[in-house]
């Protein structure tokens, strides 16, 4: 079946991208412009460092040239440039000949340079207010300048680029609920404090044209792996939310989140401890990076010859597949409540398989409120990438990336039992 609308899992519309952008642009605002400019010190640390050399270069260019045209113009009202030969004259501005002497005082009197060989007489006063004047503007520029380079360095929006999330997220059940898992890790040494995570679960609508749209967002809570709101990210840690009665996964089973046409957002707010600046990361992920029956593979940890832990990113992204419910939770727990046998199954392939697989094992079939089709279809090429081998003795395994990771294992193991 082909996808529709040109969007497939190489690229799909997303609200916010894997990176941590964001997809949404506003039109028809009235006075758009004005209120930007009103906020232009902001406007000026948002916009690359491109468009602040070439606004810098530009101002400074334009008030060196205005000011080199005044004091050339009164020195040729004045008579300077006629009589400059002259022995007794006394001239505005003493050896100013032309405009490109004026533009040399222009730089030399904003930038404080002071050659020597050019200099103010007391012959013309408007020249004062001229040097008055420029020297504020001067000063106000380069006061400006240093502000946004400051700014512009201190800001913590660069520091979310180290900020790690798995590239898919997982369901399981642990302790006879399902929950949702999702890997997150720091790149840097320093730490980051008062870690929160967020989700935010929207749901779209596909339109006839294969375009889908957001019409409805949920709140998703998420907590650490020791059900605390306040993350550690000091080693790579997992995210859990509960799919209990608050979550908009709870009446979801693995065949409904196939088809429904969803995104989940992930933003991660913290303080980062070397410049007490506060910052925040954010990911997205759409039906097919969400693997139902699996869980994350553990991180190689080992201790180097000065006592320091060192953790191993290969398997950061990996997961293996794990014996799971495909009911939804709610049908879950009305079935343990009711003591009757709840269907399992150990998923057969997933993003992270090495196994060949066609497109069309991929193909993933949306249904919008109004019955409008959706189609997906994910290209195998780039899930191959993502290959990992299986361990079938591994499939009860609880890896987790704390410490307390064999515990839980244990405890995972008895429950199967």
């Amino acid at each position: 079946m082909a996808s529709t609308g040109g969007v497939t899992d190489s690229n799909p519309i997303r609200l916010v991208s894997t990176s941590g952008v964001t997809n949404i642009k506003g039109v028809g605002i009235s006075g758009k412009r004005i209120h930007f400019f009103t906020d232009f010190f902001t406007n000026m640390i948002e916009i690359k460092w491109s468009w602040n050399v070439v606004i810098f270069i530009g101002g400074f260019t334009i008030t060196w040239l205005l000011f080199a045209l005044y004091y050339w113009l009164v020195c040729h009202l004045h008579g300077d440039f006629i009589n400059y030969s002259t022995n007794d004259w006394n001239p505005c501005i003493t050896d100013v000949k032309s405009f490109a002497s004026t533009f040399l005082f222009s730089i030399e009197t904003q930038t404080t340079i002071g050659y020597g060989s050019r200099s103010v007489t007391e012959e013309c006063p408007v020249v004062y207010i001229g040097i008055f004047i420029q020297s504020i503007v001067g000063a106000g520029l380069q006061a400006a300048l240093a502000g946004l380079v400051v700014a512009k360095i201190r800001r913590a929006k660069k520091r979310a680029r180290t900020i790690l999330f798995s590239t898919v997220a997982c369901i399981v059940e642990e302790d006879g609920q399902m929950k949702l898992v999702i890997r997150v890790g720091d790149m840097r040494k320093s730490f980051i404090l008062n870690v929160q995570v967020k989700g935010y679960f929207f749901q779209k609508m596909a339109a006839k044209s294969g375009k889908s749209y957001p019409v409805k967002y949920h709140p998703m809570t998420f907590k650490g792996e020791d059900s605390s709101l306040q993350i550690f990210l000091a080693w790579p840690t997992q995210l859990v939310h509960v799919i209990d009665e608050r979550s908009p996964l709870w009446t979801m089973s693995r065949e409904d989140l196939k088809r429904y046409n969803c995104e989940l957002v992930i933003i991660l707010d913290g303080t980062v401890a070397a410049t007490s600046m506060p910052f925040q990361a954010q990911t997205s992920y759409l039906p097919w990076d969400i693997l139902w029956g699996h869980r994350f593979d553990t991180l190689g940890t080992k201790v180097n010859k000065s006592g320091a832990y060192i953790l191993n990113f290969a398997n950061f992204h990996k997961t293996h597949a794990l014996t799971t419910p495909v009911c939804s939770a709610c049908d879950l727990k009305k079935m343990i409540d009711a003591g009757l046998p709840v269907p399992k199954e150990c998923p057969k392939d997933s993003k992270h398989s090495q196994q060949p697989l066609s497109a069309d094992e991929f193909e993933v079939r949306f249904q919008s409120a109004d019955n409008d089709a959706y189609d997906q279809t994910t290209p195998v090429e780039n899930i191959n990438k993502l290959g990992v081998k299986f361990n079938s003795s591994d499939n009860s395994a609880f890896c987790h990336s704390t410490p307390d990771m064999n515990t839980r294992k244990r405890a995972s193991v008895m429950a199967s039992r």
